[in-house]
């Protein structure tokens, strides 16, 4: 832990070695989450000015061993330092320029989607000024993502509140947000994405939300669809309190 030598009023003072310095600082609050080997080698090189890319680099190897960093691709880390710990859905930006966390992922976290599953889902925007994503499952040292896209001018459209989870440091959809990400790609003819089963329990999700989301993606008539499928099927759709059993929306 103690490594290196100064002196200060007459005494010989040891500073903690550099690695334990730069475990200390990713552990910061404001630290960052999902870290390249570039942005280590900065890191290390704010606590000591000549550390090499070579020490560094055998380091992080060390630091995968011990669980301090969780590989993800090559170059690529979850930072286990901070807490609370990078999960692997805060790397999806990363591997997918503009990458949104979407899907089953947000409807089984927020109690929607009842078929739990560890792969990370998530949407994808298309647009010219992006390059061509590579999509569908990418396995990882840290776990399997599905990546689907959708067109950026129906993937970004609303408001931003309607559509991201706010107070976080990545992208993703709110559950609203996901089920209408659910519903365009099912009808998609670019999509092998089927619909959204029945058996989704809505009573979390927000009706007005849902409602404004699905006019400016211009899915109402979808949706509509969907929620009268849904209701034939028997589960009565409990949202926010409305529930609807017969068409009728009581409050």
């Amino acid at each position: 832990m103690y490594g290196e030598t100064g002196w200060r009023a007459g005494f010989t003072v040891k500073a903690p070695h550099w690695t334990t310095r730069l475990e200390l600082a990713l552990g910061e609050p404001a630290a960052l989450r999902v870290l390249d080997t570039a942005s280590i080698v900065r890191v290390a090189k704010d606590v000591r000015r000549d550390v090499s890319k070579a020490s560094v680099e055998r380091w992080i190897q060390e630091a995968v061993a011990a669980n301090r960093l969780q590989r993800v691709v090559r170059g690529l880390f979850l930072n286990r330092l901070i807490a609370p710990p990078a999960q692997l859905s805060e790397a999806a930006v990363w591997l997918r320029p503009g990458a949104v966390i979407s899907l089953q992922t947000v409807l089984g976290d927020a109690g929607v989607w009842n078929n739990y599953t560890d792969w990370v889902t998530a949407v994808v925007p298309l647009a010219p000024r992006y390059t061509t994503p590579s999509l569908g499952r990418v396995e990882t040292a840290a776990g399997v993502f599905v990546f689907r896209g959708i067109p950026e001018r129906v993937l970004e459209v609303g408001d931003e509140k309607d559509r991201l989870v706010v107070g976080i440091g990545y992208r993703r959809a709110t559950p609203e947000a996901a089920l209408l990400h659910w519903l365009y790609l099912s009808a998609s003819p670019r999509s092998r994405m089927s619909a959204p089963s029945m058996d989704l329990d809505i009573a979390e999700l927000d009706l007005r939300k849902l409602k404004r989301l699905a006019k400016a993606m211009d899915m109402e008539d979808g949706l509509k669809l969907w929620c009268d499928r849904h209701r034939a099927h028997g589960a009565p759709s409990v949202v926010k309190g409305q529930i609807k059993r017969d068409g009728q929306v009581r409050t």
